[in-house]
């Protein structure tokens, strides 16, 4: 089982060195999908992937250029949901 990736996406995008790409990629560096899950029904190859690519472009092309609308809503209220739960606990 992979661990959870240690990239961290910052404003602006960062680039990936080769080792973090196939860190980050499946060891046969093929495309799957799985029970409409990408890679396999395990996720964590998936989210390794989705945080190594918003890493590389990081979150603000990631909100302003990728998110419609709606998702962005959603994404504000999840935030302020997590920020809120954070400060009660």
């Amino acid at each position: 089982m992979l661990e959870k990736s240690y990239l961290v996406p910052k404003k602006e995008g960062q680039l990936l060195n080769c080792k973090e790409w196939d860190e980050h990629t499946s060891e046969e560096h093929k495309w799957e999908l799985w029970e409409g899950i990408p890679f396999s029904t395990e996720v964590y190859e998936r989210d390794r992937l989705a945080i190594c690519l918003i890493y590389s472009m990081g979150l603000e092309y990631f909100v302003n250029e990728l998110l419609p609308d709606e998702s962005k809503v959603i994404l504000l209220q999840l935030l302020q949901n997590t920020i809120k739960d954070d400060n009660e606990g």
